[in-house]
């Protein structure tokens, strides 16, 4: 069936005649793990109604394409079960690696153990965006920390007074952070941070609610946090 130069011409052709005859399909699967390369990378997202992790999966499809690879993809809509289940079901020698960013429900809970156990196993794993320190992995990040202190930076030098800080993610990684680098960057220039102004949550109802107060306010100047 690979055209062994050890087999006669005859024997190949009447070997791939009868194969055609009975449709016959090697295991890929099979193939696989005994091989133990795939050529296939699985790519978990968190939600695929938010651009930006469009926006990651096309280019990962775009590199994997011009490398020979394919790449299988699992949405985990934030949820941890759902995360749990996607990294069992395609580390049974399907794919070689995972790429991934982590679940809401995983971050809140703080519960990383399901990655660990899929590295110990041998399956390597790239997170990005959404990550989690404890998990020794690689890692693809936005420079959180440098985006949050310019915009906040920029606000103060250009002369604005109040400068309000609204996060409706601050259960997650980088809300966190960028949370954090706005505090530091209003310390950093001796301005005092109104707390009246900064909203940090992650339940979208009282989002909602505390915004439409702040909206009633004149004269602010607004750092998003999305």
């Amino acid at each position: 069936m690979k055209g062994s130069p050890e087999i006669s011409e005859p024997t190949k052709q009447r070997v791939q005649e009868y194969a055609k005859l009975k449709n016959y399909k090697p295991n890929v699967i099979g193939l696989n793990l005994k091989n133990r390369n795939t050529k296939t990378i699985g790519v978990i997202i968190p939600n695929i109604l938010i651009s930006f992790f469009a926006k990651v999966f096309s280019g990962i499809e775009k590199v994997a394409d011009e490398k020979g690879y394919k790449v299988i993809t699992c949405i985990s809509n934030e949820s941890s079960e759902k995360e749990i289940n996607a990294l069992e079901m395609l580390s049974n020698g399907t794919i070689d690696g995972f790429i991934l960013s982590i679940a809401e429900e995983s971050q809140k809970l703080q519960k990383f153990n399901h990655f660990t156990t899929i590295i110990n196993e041998g399956t390597p794993i790239v997170m990005f965006d959404r990550i989690a320190d404890e998990v020794n992995c690689d890692k693809v990040i936005v420079d959180d920390f440098e985006s949050a202190v310019n915009a906040t930076e920029h606000l103060i030098k250009t002369g604005c007074k109040k400068t309000a800080l609204l996060s409706a993610i601050n259960n997650l990684s980088v809300g966190k952070l960028r949370a954090q680098e706005f505090y530091k960057a209003h310390e950093k220039n001796g301005v005092k941070v109104d707390e009246k102004q900064v909203i940090l949550t992650y339940d979208n109802e009282e989002f909602n609610k505390k915004i439409r107060r702040l909206f009633y306010k004149k004269q602010t100047r607004w750092y998003f946090c999305s």
